[in-house]
């Protein structure tokens, strides 16, 4: 049967909606919220997964969502705490006098406040996100450039060539970013080609790599392949990632930091 000819229960289009606000949400979360037993959710979940309207988890579920991203602002309280976490470690590993590529996102929002609270001096950013830059202004011995390009209002940031024409024009000590998603052979993933653009020269101009990424981002799918974790030097996430995940941050070579 098609998506579209699936009849949905309220309870259904409830589920469905919390997933598309959160992404990804445990079993135990969603038996409380919508008041029912363990056994009626998970014949909820299969009968939406056979439908292609979520993707089962052991322990939960995710939005099938591929194309686009949560809006900006319900972002933000995704994850809040543990983002704040991943920005405080994250930004131990930014040394005074040092450049750094940031690009947008909530992840990397949460680091430019750890770094504005810590303060390293003489700091040279090139980013494409104006959140960052708003936050990063408040420190006066840190020199900001904002690449321009076109607008995507959806993360406040610019993409597409021309703010890849101003990235290709910096070599930077450190690149910091967050990601859409890391699919099972470890390639990093973005909801919107004009984001991932930039997202690749800052990789290829940088010194070293530095990837925040919530332990939902395994979870999640997107369409744009951004590198993949052999690129990346550091991962630095909220948890202790589950074996197959951890086998494959080894494999990759990649220092895993552990927030919190």
């Amino acid at each position: 049967m098609a998506a579209a000819m699936v009849q949905l229960s309220r309870r259904h289009d409830q589920i469905l909606n919390f997933l598309a606000q959160r992404g990804y949400v445990a079993m135990e979360e969603m038996v409380a919220a919508f008041e029912v037993t363990p056994q009626t959710l998970r014949r909820d979940l299969q009968m939406l997964a056979e439908h292609g309207l979520l993707r089962r988890h052991h322990g939960g579920a995710s939005a099938n969502i591929s194309t686009a991203n949560v809006d900006y602002g319900k972002r933000h309280v995704e994850m809040e705490a543990e983002k704040a976490a991943i920005g405080r470690v994250a930004a131990e590993l930014v040394t005074p006098g040092s450049s750094l590529f940031l690009t947008t996102g909530t992840t990397v929002d949460a680091l430019a406040r750890a770094i504005a609270e810590r303060r390293p001096g003489g700091l040279r950013v090139v980013t494409n996100s104006t959140v960052v830059a708003s936050i990063l202004d408040q420190c006066p011995d840190i020199a900001i450039e904002v690449t321009g390009g076109s607008w995507m209002r959806h993360d406040r940031s610019f993409g597409g060539p021309a703010a890849v024409a101003m990235v290709e024009g910096y070599r930077c000590d450190l690149h910091m970013t967050g990601v859409g998603g890391i699919d099972p052979e470890g390639n990093l993933l973005e909801y919107r080609e004009p984001v991932a653009i930039v997202g690749r020269a800052m990789f290829r101009n940088a010194r070293r790599r530095v990837l925040l990424a919530d332990h939902t981002k395994f979870l999640r799918v997107a369409t744009s392949r951004l590198a993949h974790l052999r690129e990346v030097d550091v991962l630095v996430t909220d948890r202790r990632p589950p074996p197959e995940r951890a086998r494959l941050i080894e494999a990759a070579g990649c220092r895993l930091l552990i927030a919190g």
